[in-house]
């Protein structure tokens, strides 16, 4: 969620100006999305003109992902930030750059989760120090619940820090069919508040946990794209054991045509940590001669023919 500290400066901002309150109210959790797309529209205009005077919030990708800026870039016929600072000096408060829209305001206020940057923007929007947005974005007078918490019992996160935690690696075949396999890190972690975190890559992609825990002898790991609104799911089957060397299992997403798919997945850990931030990921034709590990790995995935399961549109029993 939101964190309240935001969600209370953004309610008392100048932004009240454009709610006609006598109508809609003051209870933001009730209004419809036409007053959040108005808010909306106010608060780009706003970014855009702060942006125009602060252009590092684009040059150090802070209110954006690289790939966003890039699509921006191609979708524009822009070759450089300079060019698209250019752009948004061309633009006016009736045609302003799209940085936050209506939908997502409104699901920051029924209990969505915010994305970093898009919390970036709210704060840019606020004018709030740079320095102090680490701090802004603490939930600052409510403890957010644990993994633990929802489950129902400690015993759960104390498994996951004890058992789990580390760096591995983690094989799928290559989203496409083609007889590739992807090789990517993953990690499992503590985060600055103690809670149990992962984070992994896919190829051009970062993904963050929002949520990770123990039940019924599986791993559940709920995972959210870190620049775009993605989601996807990743169950691991664990049974009894607390020292494993390799975990299968599933993740669950939608391919670029919009269809569900079910991918195999095998965590391998790794004894020796690794510098995360700087390990690519690697695509390993099914043919390579790789080292050992990922030979035996990759064995395993060319004598399976469900590695990938596809799921097509039926909405009626013709469709079947």
């Amino acid at each position: 969620m939101i964190p309240i500290k935001i969600k209370k400066a953004i309610e008392n901002s100048n932004l009240r100006d454009v709610i006609d309150q006598k109508r809609y109210g003051e209870n933001w959790n009730s209004y419809t999305r036409t007053v959040f797309d108005k808010i909306a529209k106010k608060i780009n205009a706003e970014i855009t003109a702060k942006v125009i005077q602060r252009r590092f919030l684009v040059d150090d990708l802070l209110l954006l992902g690289q790939e966003e800026l890039e699509n921006i870039l191609f979708k524009n016929r822009l070759r450089n930030t300079t060019e698209f600072i250019k752009y948004l000096k061309g633009l006016n408060g009736h045609n302003t750059h799209h940085w936050i829209s209506g939908k997502t305001l409104q699901g920051y206020w029924n209990g969505g989760n915010a994305k970093d940057k898009k919390l970036n923007v709210l704060l840019t929007f606020m004018d709030v120090d740079i320095n102090y947005w680490d701090e802004w974005k603490l939930p600052a007078d409510s403890i957010e619940s644990d993994t633990s918490a929802v489950t129902g019992t400690v015993s759960h996160n104390i498994l996951l820090k004890s058992h789990y935690l580390g760096f591995y690696y983690r094989y799928y075949q290559k989203t496409d069919g083609n007889a590739v396999l992807i090789k990517t890190p993953l990690v499992i972690y503590c985060d600055g508040r103690d809670r149990v975190k992962v984070k992994t890559k896919t190829l051009g992609h970062a993904y963050r946990s929002s949520s990770i825990s123990l039940r019924s002898g599986a791993l559940y790991i709920d995972c959210e794209n870190v620049n775009w609104d993605e989601k996807e799911s990743h169950v691991y089957n664990v049974g009894l054991e607390t020292d494993p060397e390799l975990l299968s299992g599933v993740s669950i997403t939608l391919n670029k045509r919009g269809r569900a798919l079910g991918i195999k997945n095998l965590l391998m850990k790794q004894n020796v940590p690794f510098d995360y931030e700087n390990t690519p990921v690697l695509e390993i034709p099914f043919e390579q001669v790789a080292d050992l590990a990922d030979t035996r790995i990759l064995n395993f995935f060319k004598q399976g023919n469900d590695n990938l399961i596809n799921t097509p549109f039926m909405h009626s029993f013709e469709d079947l």
